[in-house]
């Protein structure tokens, strides 16, 4: 140790001046202590391991010798400033090694203040950062792409803290209330409604799809809505733990185009299904009343066969001509009756009762133009699924609204108004087609389910069979069919489901 530098550090009693001499020495910090004029006086070991000098190699040595000349000069010139202040100075240079390769370092110049307020030295600490800026560079330049593809995608992205508040939402989020006709703490609250979730409580979801009805437009739109939960930390303190809190990274996609296509698909579907079942069907009536109306010669022949045995014995020619005709006319329905075609196998899964609706009534809206009826539509928010096969089911509703159409046209009704309805029972689903036409009379109410009955003047496609199709479908459902009693003209079919949760 120099006579100077003792002199130097022995300026405080208590602690022997090697002490503050072995704790400089063996700082992990990078030491420098020069002269007023920048000269350098004294480096630690530390020094020698950031720039590559010994000691011996930069003693007596200018600061600028570390400069790699890449450093603003307006750094220097707040530097100068700050220490001919006599106050500390704090910032970044980018200096070089013993082996030109470039680094940087983050300082903390401290002026020394002699005795007589005078600046004697200055004690320089620095430090290499050049990995750590690298890693905050890279890190900066992921956050700035990441926020660029979240602000550029087409998929509105929100973040909602625990307590429901968005803390980021992207241009897109904007876009899609514009389209929706509405803010972003309504589109969340929808959203929350649909789907049953709490944002603060909410697990990761994907891909769950979201209807959204917009008033006074009868075309819906369709979100794909996903999220992730995420743990953030309030403000830097990510060391307290108390400090956490969950929140939902949420999306929605608008897949409404998709989904009009699906329907599009869905739709020729059904009615490709629909128009096969009905065909099945009007065979079998079609048979079926045949061999009906058989039955009732064959029973008479029988009938005359078995007098006429009576009267002339066994051998009449006419009695063994009648037996002849019977067996004929049996011959005849056995063959009908193997000709009747079986119905299609039926795929029961689960269903929303809306949703199929919406399809059989799809199918009507050129006839509810053509026809001047009125539709009033009001489906359920929340409908359980039910446990059924989608084509019997609009076969079902089609049959109704089928039979509904016809009365009203049939009587000319001036105001023709259909409404469908669901409803949600403690353990079922309630479906009310109902129409404004005549009505049924009360004596008919138990006979439209009787097989070719029907009040219409001109008989239907399905012969008075219709009817007979719903209820064997309702019952094949576990569902219960009624026309309702109403005071004013019309006709109110009530079904009523069991829901899903109940089978």
């Amino acid at each position: 140790m120099t006579r100077d530098q003792t002199a130097m550090l022995d300026g405080n009693a208590g602690l022997p001046a090697g002490v503050y001499f072995e704790t400089v020495k063996q700082s992990p910090m990078a030491i420098t202590i020069t002269d007023t004029e920048s000269k350098i006086l004294y480096v630690n070991e530390a020094f020698s391991h950031v720039t590559g000098y010994a000691a011996d190699e930069v003693i007596g040595q200018q600061t600028r010798m570390l400069s790699a000349g890449r450093t603003p000069s307006c750094i220097y010139g707040e530097l100068w400033d700050k220490l001919l202040q006599q106050q500390v100075w704090t910032g970044r240079l980018v200096n070089k090694r013993k082996d030109n390769r470039l680094y940087l370092a983050e300082l903390t110049i401290t002026p020394v203040i002699s005795q007589a307020g005078q600046t004697s030295h200055y004690l320089a600490m620095h430090r290499d950062i050049t990995r750590f800026q690298r890693l905050n560079q890279e890190l900066e330049n992921q956050r700035t792409l990441t926020e660029s593809i979240v602000k550029t995608s087409p998929v509105a992205t929100l973040l909602i803290d625990h307590q429901d508040k968005v803390r980021f939402e992207n241009p897109a989020v904007e876009q899609l209330c514009l389209i929706l006709g509405c803010d972003t703490q309504a589109l969340l609250s929808v959203v929350a409604k649909r789907l049953g979730l709490v944002f603060k409580d909410s697990p990761s979801f994907s891909g769950l799809e979201l209807r959204y009805d917009i008033p006074g437009i009868s075309t819906p739109r369709w979100l794909s809505c996903s999220g992730s939960s995420l743990q953030l930390w309030q403000s830097d303190d990510s060391f307290n733990q108390e400090q956490a809190y969950d929140c939902l990274l949420l999306t929605l996609n608008d897949i409404t185009d998709l989904k009009v296509q699906q329907q599009e698909v869905r739709i020729n579907s059904l009615m490709a299904r629909l128009a096969e079942n009905e065909l099945v069907h009007s065979m079998r009536e079609a048979l079926n009343g045949a061999i009906y109306q058989l039955q009732r010669p064959l029973n008479m022949t029988g009938a005359a066969a078995a007098i006429q045995e009576k009267r002339s014995g066994s051998d009449d020619p006419l009695h063994k001509t009648l037996l002849e005709v019977r067996a004929s006319c049996q011959l005849a329905i056995d063959r009908l009756q193997n000709s009747v075609p079986s119905i299609p196998t039926k795929r029961k899964m689960p269903l929303n009762l809306n949703e199929l609706l919406r399809e059989v009534l799809s199918l009507y809206t050129e006839r509810f133009l053509a026809d001047g009826v009125i539709i009033d539509w009001k489906p359920c928010s929340t409908l359980p699924s039910v446990l059924g096969d989608d084509i019997s089911l609009c076969n079902l509703f089609k049959q109704l609204l089928d039979n509904s159409l016809n009365a009203m046209a049939d009587h000319r009704t001036p105001n023709r108004e259909l409404l469908i309805q669901t409803e949600r029972l403690s353990d079922a689903v309630r479906v009310i087609i109902s129409d404004s036409g005549p009505g049924i009379a009360n004596d008919n109410r138990h006979k439209v389910f009787e097989p070719f009955f029907s009040t219409r003047k001109t008989p239907s496609n399905h012969g008075g069979m219709g009817l007979v199709l719903a209820q064997e479908i309702a019952n094949d459902h576990g569902a219960t069919i009624e026309i309702d009693r109403i005071d004013d003209p019309g006709c109110r079919f009530v079904l009523t489901f069991p829901s899903l949760s109940t089978l």
